[in-house]
């Protein structure tokens, strides 16, 4: 880690956790932070992710958990207010900020709009409410084929991602510090990611990004409980552990000098060993989750117990 440690994400004595893009898209959903008795605990949070409009998702039931599997399924089709919300957003992070808590605000495109529309200017909007990082989400679909089927995200196509943040750079120029969420390179939690894929989209981004997530959910298994999208939706939890251990790792083969932020399979039931086991990475600089702050009735709290793990 001490190659990045004039990284604007590095966390220097606070502890190396962070809240992934999910839970957290309102002012409202912030304020528990602005009361935290050491902000150290919870020192970076995601916001979003968010669209050019609002978009109401997928409907419910959209979250399911199986405990037997230790994996949860996502199928809410990114709810969230749009630029104004972004805009909204202004006020609370200079509030977090004064108390040391970073943020990073995640941007992405709907299924049905090109990348190259929406993403420059989502960054330039995102930048204006000064958050610490802005995330460009590459892990979600990027449009729909003639039957209405999705079309593969868009880390899959890593010219495409190359070329959004191309663009990206043109208009908001090297400083801002500009991350990307990878998804996982893999259709199966029993399947580690393919290598010549993250190898790939790592020599089309690598020149453009200041840090990597890693990752996103594995899309499209089998949760019976999400009824609106067919009984199918995004895997996260514990199950994905081996899968993103294996991405952090890829990652720091092809990009050892890119900042990695580790997320997938970590809850509070195995926080102790997991968060030690992916900092003790080369690349990675943080470990963060999103589904076990999704399920939870407080946040603020569950945070301050990962860091407690983490000691």
């Amino acid at each position: 880690m001490s190659n990045f440690k004039k990284h604007p994400l590095y966390p220097a004595e606070s502890a190396p956790l962070f809240i992934a893009a999910g839970p957290l898209k309102e002012p409202a959903q912030l304020r528990p932070f602005m009361r935290i008795v050491d902000p150290a605990a919870a020192p970076l949070l995601t916001l979003g992710g968010f669209t050019m409009n609002e978009w109401a998702g997928n409907g419910e039931p959209d979250f399911d958990y199986d405990p037997v599997r230790r994996a949860a399924g996502n199928s809410r089709g990114l709810p969230n207010g749009g630029k104004e919300a972004i805009i909204a957003l202004k006020h609370p992070i200079r509030h977090l900020t004064q108390l040391g808590i970073k943020t990073i605000i995640q941007v992405t495109n709907l299924p049905h709009e090109s990348p190259l529309d929406v993403i420059p200017g989502l960054v330039e909007i995102a930048l204006e409410s000064e958050p610490t990082a802005v995330e460009i989400n590459f892990g979600c679909p990027n449009g729909k084929t003639a039957d209405g089927s999705f079309h593969p995200p868009l880390y899959r196509e890593p010219g495409a991602c190359g070329e959004v943040l191309d663009v990206v750079r043109q208009r908001v120029g090297h400083e801002p510090c500009i991350v990307i969420k990878d998804g996982p390179h893999t259709d199966s939690p029993s399947v580690m990611p393919d290598e010549m894929s993250v190898r790939r989209l790592v020599n089309a981004v690598a020149q453009y990004a200041d840090a990597v997530v890693g990752i996103n959910t594995i899309a499209a298994q089998d949760f019976p409980e999400l009824t609106k999208t067919g009984g199918k939706g995004g895997m996260s939890g514990p199950i994905v552990a081996g899968v993103a251990k294996e991405h952090a790792r890829l990652w720091q083969k092809y990009a050892p000098d890119m900042p990695y932020m580790s997320v997938g399979g970590i809850d509070s039931n195995n926080a102790e060993y997991e968060i030690p086991e992916r900092m003790a990475m080369p690349n990675v600089i943080r470990v963060g989750g999103a589904q076990e702050f999704y399920r939870s009735n407080n946040m603020r709290n569950l945070a301050v117990s990962w860091a407690v793990a983490a000691v």
